[in-house]
């Protein structure tokens, strides 16, 4: 079960990720803000507590309407998301 569980993990945040890396060129806070609420929760879900901390981060400068914050930051998050992927992975194996 919990592989069937980080595989639908692994496809949501793959589109995330593509999601976010459309919005480093073209910010709208909005989209980031819902964006990393989502997968701040889903972070906290499977204990990836880094992406956690930048979606939460994220969601609040997004809020704030902190653009090139966001532009900053937005790499870090599609990083830790990436390495959450792998360490999910490597727990399945």
């Amino acid at each position: 079960m919990l592989p069937a569980l980080v595989a639908v993990f692994n496809e949501e945040t793959i589109e995330r990720i593509n999601d976010l890396q459309a919005l480093m060129v073209d910010v709208d806070n909005n989209k980031v803000a819902q964006s990393c609420h989502s997968i701040k929760s889903s972070a906290g879900t499977y204990g990836a507590l880094l992406v956690q901390q930048h979606a939460e981060e994220l969601e609040i400068m997004a809020k704030s309407n902190h653009t090139e914050e966001v532009q900053a930051k937005l790499p870090l998050l599609i990083h830790s998301l990436e390495d959450a992927i792998n360490a999910l992975a490597l727990r399945c194996d």
